[in-house]
């Protein structure tokens, strides 16, 4: 999956850009540090060489391990670039094109027109997670694997979404079909592949592919995430319910993702792929170049983590980020619940960010941060106040509304140490509703999305939430009531007319 990161709120000064650069990474990272902000690494590099290496925070809270420079991450998405590569080594060795169409290598494969530049670019249309869902729902304790991919495809009754090469849409099933070319093409192990034609001659000593025996690897670190609003402990996300499908059943595929590593053998990789020691120097140039689509337009889209102005694009396995002021950067983003990573590479300035987190962090701002402030500019200011909801919540838990309603009130006024965001409500109180197995979570949920309304009474999501509340404790004409306001703001809300047309009243 590619990465999705949401910042926090609240602010203190940075460094001056008066500052030179290591004195302004160090003061950054030190805040960090001291208001532990950041589970996990970051590396940074220019010209080849290392500027900064930061490890932070826990790589298992269970066990309170911390992560260290030698911890093992699971790149998620940015695994896609090493897939990619793999293609571009046998395209150069004369044992596939690009133009070829799937079915060439993988007799299996279902459709036709799909040749393997769609698949490298994300144009083939093809189905994504969604694939798997009906095996999963039939076989709850299934750990998909690539092998499930084509009797799948072969069984997908819906077709292509859209002509392949006429739009572009992110989709997994890409790089895993792209992994058993590799082995078809190459005759080796997917995993034997990457450790002989790109990790060793990369001098990745501390990298791998996923296989049966890495959950006993005690460098690698846990997914973790807090279950809910309301939680304070970190639990591990393929643990838990709401995740289970994407972070356990979805597991056990390669290609699009599953290679373990740290951050100081990514740079390793990127000296040696930059260099040419991987690929020839046009074939580098290949895969950082951005897609056209069917109609002849480059391919455009929001850029992925790193923030501020720019417009991001893809090429073979690689996102493309244009920054003005900073030129064209090339890497790529990578999600799971309970973990994110990112690696940029500046063509220009020859400097590299790689950034792993399995926590707390705000790695749009610290990935951004960090690309500031090599340009010796000042950081974006960090976060550092306290949820006002977050203690909302505990209150509410233990001393009940009249008294969580009275610290809710106490932290807004509390500027200096406390925000306030009226989403946050709006999310605590769906997982009182949804998530909560506690015996007063539907009171709970009745609580928030009441006091919400107070809050913010010109929001007609709010009037929706609540009426959603309302409803499932069975109160049907007061929903009906906070339903006609959430309309009366916004007539053309969804979810308010689904809920109207649902109750026999549009």
């Amino acid at each position: 999956m590619r990465s999705i990161i949401i910042g926090t709120i609240c602010l203190i000064a940075t460094q001056a850009p008066a500052q030179n650069r290591e004195t302004a990474l160090k003061n950054y990272f030190d805040t960090i540090t001291a208001h532990r902000l950041y589970d996990g690494n970051i590396a940074l590099a220019e010209n080849g060489h290392k500027v900064y290496v930061y490890s932070g925070g826990y790589a298992n809270y269970a066990t309170q391990q911390r992560n260290t420079a030698q911890s093992r991450f699971n790149l998620a998405s940015v695994a896609k670039v090493f897939t990619a590569t793999a293609i571009l080594q046998l395209k150069e060795k004369g044992k596939l094109r690009l133009e070829d169409e799937v079915g060439r290598y993988l007799p299996d494969f279902p459709f036709t027109g799909i040749t393997l530049r769609h698949l490298l670019t994300h144009t083939s249309g093809l189905p994504n997670l969604e694939l798997f869902e009906e095996l999963v729902k039939q076989y709850p304790d299934t750990i998909i694997t690539n092998g499930n991919i084509l009797p799948l495809l072969k069984r997908w009754k819906k077709g292509l979404y859209f002509k392949p090469g006429d739009e572009f849409r992110y989709c997994n099933t890409n790089f895993n079909l792209l992994a058993l070319i590799v082995e078809s093409v190459s005759g080796l192990d997917f995993a034997v592949y990457m450790e002989r034609y790109i990790f060793k001659p990369a001098g990745m000593k501390n990298t791998y592919v996923a296989n049966m025996h890495h959950a006993d690897d005690t460098l690698v670190v846990k997914q973790q995430v807090k279950p809910t609003f309301y939680d304070t402990t970190w639990q591990q996300a393929d643990k838990v319910t709401r995740y289970r499908y994407s972070e356990y059943n979805n597991s056990g595929s390669v290609g699009s993702s599953n290679i373990f590593t740290t951050v100081e053998d990514m740079l390793k990789f990127d000296n040696a792929f930059f260099a040419g020691k991987l690929l020839s120097l046009s074939a580098v140039e290949e895969a950082i170049t951005p897609l056209k689509l069917n109609n002849g337009k480059e391919y455009e889209e929001r850029m992925d983590t790193m923030l501020g102005e720019g417009i991001g694009q893809y090429g073979f396995g690689w996102e493309i980020f244009n920054m003005p002021g900073y030129g064209k950067g090339v890497g790529h983003g990578g999600f799971k619940f309970g973990l994110a990573t990112f690696y940029y590479h500046n063509l220009r300035h020859k400097q590299v960010i790689v950034a792993y987190t399995n926590g707390k962090s705000s790695l749009g701002d610290n990935v951004t941060s960090c690309l500031y402030m090599l340009h010796q500019q000042a950081a974006i200011p960090l976060f550092l106040k306290r949820s006002a909801v977050h203690e909302y919540a505990r209150a509410l838990m233990v001393q009940g509304a009249d008294h969580a309603a009275c610290i809710l009130h106490l932290c807004k006024a509390d500027s200096t140490d406390y925000y306030f965001n009226p989403r946050e409500m709006n999310f605590l109180g769906y997982d009182f509703l949804y998530q909560s197995k506690a015996r007063e979570h539907l009171q709970w949920a009745l609580e928030t999305f009441k006091l919400n309304t107070f809050l913010q009474p010109a929001d007609f999501n709010t009037y929706d939430s609540y009426g959603e509340a309302l409803l499932e404790a069975g109160r049907r004409e007061d929903a009906i009531k906070m339903y006609r306001k959430s309309l009366e703001l916004n007539p053309t809300s969804e979810d308010g007319i689904k809920a109207m047309k649902k109750l026999g009243l549009m």
